[in-house]
């Protein structure tokens, strides 16, 4: 019956993170420039254990998400979805982790059914972004920690170090494992040697700071996100309440009520279920007074880190009443929202639509150059369409220079705007010199509510 049920369940998992990815997975500037960036380590052979920096020059990125999508997109070409169906493919072998983990401790059906649709892991599955990969590290991590493996507790400390790689506000989870394997096992050799562990995973950073102060990685930690003093308490509990819904909220759905509803029943789980296994929520009290103490801004999907150990803590309660009722109720909340992930579509993602554009201006531009493209009444808040060029460079067509427009015979406007007698009286200064032309071409882009307008100088 257990092997019917992991094969029904693999089967759910793979079509919830593989069905209707080209429309609904989110690629802005941060996915398309990464793709580039990937491409330019794969041609130019620019391997490096810090990362690629942004095109002023001024921050530097972790390479190790890089290195997760390389192989993948030198099998199948750096089409933009290709992180995508990458991402969901270590989306799996995360299930698959947590299938193992509870083989080898205690089987339950309804965490491991709950682990297919948890919003957190579902949404993980399907954008390819840094922080989405550290359930992957995370699960595998607990996979060795209750393994029997030879100097498991380094390998468990690379593997939480990895995971600051991906984001460094995973820090606070990666601290908060040292009590928590002390309070386990008693055992100061064993926290040595996770520390040990933890502390190769960082010293790229350590060495990137030390060889270039003021350094952009342990000093930003520590520098850039000042603590709040005594006079800013109220911040910080504001912080504390906010961070404490939002990842509830998360957790349940997305939806604000039933997130309250978790937050009640988890608060009422540690009160009256004092034991041992409590030592799990650890990393959701570290991740959520860190980020409250700095002065940070921060994403709802920046709290990802305790995914993993907030569902390994409702695992290892399963046997009290409460935390039974709450993974019922969190696979209701978590069902109500895997509709509104798979299906929707706006200007953040529908990489179709994107690829549908690049390739419009593909066609149009083999015989010419000197062009540009502009991004005007749309949600997309980059009018200079950088995610658009960074596609047609990953096609080696490059675009002029980002701020020229004068001096170019050809200009792409990409928009939500159907009517060019409106659109041609934008105030944007990129359209003054096309603005008074009639466009050789509007196309409106299949299965979105984008237009594109080619207008030339010249008749092509």
């Amino acid at each position: 019956m257990r092997k019917i049920l992991i094969i029904i369940g693999m089967a759910a998992a793979i079509f919830l993170r593989f069905y209707n990815l080209q429309y609904t997975s989110r690629f802005t500037r941060d996915e398309s420039s990464a793709l580039v960036s990937i491409k330019d380590i794969y041609q130019n052979r620019k391997i490096t254990l810090i990362g690629p920096m942004d095109e002023n020059r001024v921050e530097v990125f972790s390479s190790l998400p890089y290195y997760l999508l390389l192989p993948f997109c030198i099998i199948f070409g750096f089409d933009p979805m290709v992180p995508v169906y990458a991402t969901a493919i270590y989306g799996i072998f995360t299930l698959i982790f947590i299938t193992l983990i509870l083989k080898k401790l205690h089987w339950s059906y309804p965490i491991f059914i709950l682990s297919i649709i948890f919003t957190p892991f579902l949404i993980s599955s399907r954008w390819a972004w840094s922080p989405h990969y550290i359930p992957f590290c995370q699960t595998l991590f607990l996979l060795i920690l209750f393994s029997k493996i030879p100097y498991k507790y380094i390998f468990a400390g690379i593997l939480m170090g990895l995971t600051i790689h991906l984001h460094w506000y995973a820090v606070f989870t990666a601290i908060s494992i040292i009590p928590i394997i002390y309070i386990l096992d008693k055992k100061f050799k064993i926290v040595w040697q996770y520390s040990l562990g933890l502390f190769l995973s960082i010293t790229p950073f350590i060495l990137f700071d030390l060889t270039h102060p003021p350094g952009l990685f342990i000093t930003r930690m520590l520098y850039f996100s000042q603590l709040y003093t005594n006079s800013q308490s109220i911040p910080f509990f504001n912080n504390l309440w906010q961070l404490t819904t939002d990842l509830f909220k998360y957790f349940s759905g997305n939806q604000v009520t039933f997130g309250i509803i978790t937050l009640i029943f988890t608060v009422l789980s540690l009160i009256i279920y004092r034991n041992k296994n409590n030592v799990w929520i650890l990393p959701f009290i570290f991740q959520i007074v860190g980020l409250s103490l700095i002065h940070s801004r921060y994403s709802g999907h920046y709290i990802l880190p305790v995914a993993v150990f907030y569902l390994f803590w409702l695992y290892k309660n399963q046997k009290f009443l409460l935390p039974k009722l709450l993974t019922i109720l969190l696979l209701i909340f978590n069902l109500t929202n895997i509709s509104t992930i798979l299906n929707s579509t706006d200007s953040t993602n529908n990489i179709q639509a994107q690829k549908q554009i690049t390739n419009f201006i593909i066609e149009n531009q083999k015989d010419s150059k000197l062009f540009n493209l502009i991004v005007l009444e749309s949600p997309d808040g980059n009018t200079l369409g950088l995610r658009f060029k960074d596609l047609l460079t990953l096609k080696d067509i490059s675009p002029e220079n980002p701020t020229e427009y004068k001096e170019i015979n050809s200009l792409y406007v990409i928009s939500y705007q159907s009517d060019w007698n409106i659109l041609s009286q934008d105030p944007a200064y990129e359209l003054d010199n096309f603005r008074n032309l009639t466009p050789q071409e509007i196309v409106k882009i299949d299965n979105s509510d984008w237009y594109i307008y080619k207008i030339s100088k010249t008749k092509n």
